[in-house]
């Protein structure tokens, strides 16, 4: 397991400096910054890898349950979108192509939980003068916070999951329940997350390095997942109230802010790196860093010039009309609608998403060049919305629902009760579309049982027998007798 490991991160050429692997744990390595710097850049490698290559990793969060109409992306997508995943088993869209199944296999991120443990034990077998003390704290946070962000995918993906946070560990666990996990992990990344800087001097680690407001973007979102899956009403206020309590934080730093969205400033936000920023994995096509083209929702909601060649003249898939005359009304004022879309109710493959809109040439083809965005700062400031409304502070979760709002362009709302909830709702839809969350709101909030809000809702009977998790790859039992499987799928 630990060679595997680290075969990973040293085959990362363009982070770590190639040593060999026995030296790795041995005592010639872990002498110098140098060492610990190129180990703890293959955490983020290994997790960029998971998250930015191959498998539609970072959309398929938006078109299951979504409705998207298919044009020619395949057949796998109505599979998908009626959230169909015995049938999207069977589809080759599970093994090629698009490879579905690699989102059933958790071994990447575990890979990064492994790598993470490690560095955090082994940091401070690091000679006194080889780093400061601030040095050692931070690099302790990162690992942590690789640590977490991993174990927080892997919730939204198949709920409970085998959890340890120790180094070379061989044991043969079994599942942990969701919500425990989850405590843990707020436990964990709430102790260190002040060791970690605001952001950083040098602007190429800016949003792509763990960052204070990166921790606290992670701490909001796990604290509204157990919110939602807590079985006792009793804790949630505690949830949205850390939430709130760190949306206050986040507040009081002046290296985030929301930057404009007129002119097609916009794109230097899905180009990364950015004072909104708060973690993304990047791409740059001049250095020869590229991510998968399925690893962008504009794929199949884009034609050419975004994508493709000049023959490209016809998206692969849209979203319907009725739904987006129901996120963006005809008639009201938002800048978003007006930036990101062409033909937004045409219908047709002539609908155009262009949200992702930095490209590069590879000879005639037209290629995405936008990071993914996994958080930023709108997107924290609509979780501190939703606690404040779901703790009955409706003018506070309207102050940051208009700050969203208002830089869009966007009329404010005044909305109180449940319509503001609701409100705060399609507005992360509006805001964060083709961003990852639309499913993994839909399944926290369990709008994703009403058919009010999800084109293809999950009953709730299949709800609670796991119909919104993703599969379980059946290697995860080998060797392990005391694994179980995600039965619902099987």
């Amino acid at each position: 397991m630990l060679t595997a490991v680290i075969a990973t991160l040293v085959s990362c050429k363009k982070f770590l400096n190639i040593v060999p692997v026995d030296n790795l744990s041995g005592n010639n390595f872990w002498q110098t910054k140098a060492d610990v710097e190129g180990f703890t850049n293959g955490l983020y490698s290994t997790f960029r890898a998971k998250v930015g290559q191959g498998s539609c990793f970072a959309e398929v969060p938006d078109m299951r349950c979504a409705p998207l109409v298919n044009v020619s992306a395949g057949s796998f997508l109505p599979l998908l979108t009626a959230n169909n995943l015995k049938a999207l088993q069977a589809n080759s869209a599970w093994t090629s192509t698009f490879v579905l199944q690699t989102n059933t296999r958790w071994k990447e991120f575990f890979d990064v939980v492994a790598a993470a443990n490690i560095l955090y034990a082994k940091i401070d077998e690091v000679p006194a003068g080889a780093l400061s003390e601030s040095e050692r704290r931070q690099y302790k946070a990162e690992a942590v916070f690789m640590r977490n962000i991993s174990y927080f995918m892997m919730v939204r993906l198949f709920g409970d999951v085998p959890y340890y946070t120790k180094p070379f560990s061989e044991d043969k666990l079994p599942r942990t329940p969701m919500v425990t996990v989850l405590k843990n992990c707020i436990a964990d990344m709430q102790e260190v997350k002040n060791d970690l800087p605001w952001t950083y001097s040098d602007p190429s680690k800016v949003g792509v390095r763990a960052m204070r407001g990166s921790a606290i973007a992670l701490l909001m979102h796990m604290n509204m997942w157990a919110a939602g899956f807590d079985p006792a009403d009793a804790n949630k206020a505690g949830y949205y109230d850390a939430v709130i309590n760190l949306g206050k934080e986040l507040e009081t730093s002046t290296d985030y802010r929301l930057l404009p969205y007129d002119n097609d400033q916009y794109k230097l936000i899905f180009k990364g790196r950015t004072k909104e920023s708060l973690f993304e994995v990047f791409q740059n096509s001049n250095n020869g860093e590229k991510l998968s083209a399925l690893s962008n929702l504009g794929y199949l909601l884009s034609h050419y010039p975004l994508k493709g060649t000049v023959n490209t003249t016809a998206s692969l898939a849209y979203y319907e009309k009725e739904w987006m005359d129901k996120v963006y009304s005809d008639g009201t004022p938002d800048g978003r609608k007006d930036a990101w879309f062409e033909n937004r109710t045409s219908n047709s493959g002539n609908y155009q998403f262009k949200k992702f809109a930095n490209v590069y040439a590879d000879g005639l083809n037209i290629l995405n060049d936008d990071d993914i965005i996994i958080f930023r700062l709108s997107d924290a400031y609509l979780l501190a919305a939703e606690a404040n409304a779901d703790r009955d502070a409706d003018a506070e979760a309207k102050r940051y629902l208009n700050l969203v709002r208002a830089r869009a362009g966007a009329a404010a709302i005044n909305s109180t009760g449940d319509v503001l909830k609701d409100d705060i709702y399609y507005e992360r839809v509006r805001e964060l579309m083709g961003e990852g969350h639309y499913y993994y709101d839909l399944v926290r909030t369990k709008r994703v049982t009403d058919s009010k809000y999800c084109k293809y809702p999950i009953s709730v009977t299949d709800f609670n027998a796991g119909a919104w998790t993703w599969p379980i790859d059946a290697s995860a039992l080998t060797n392990n007798p005391n694994m179980t499987l995600n039965n619902f799928w099987r």
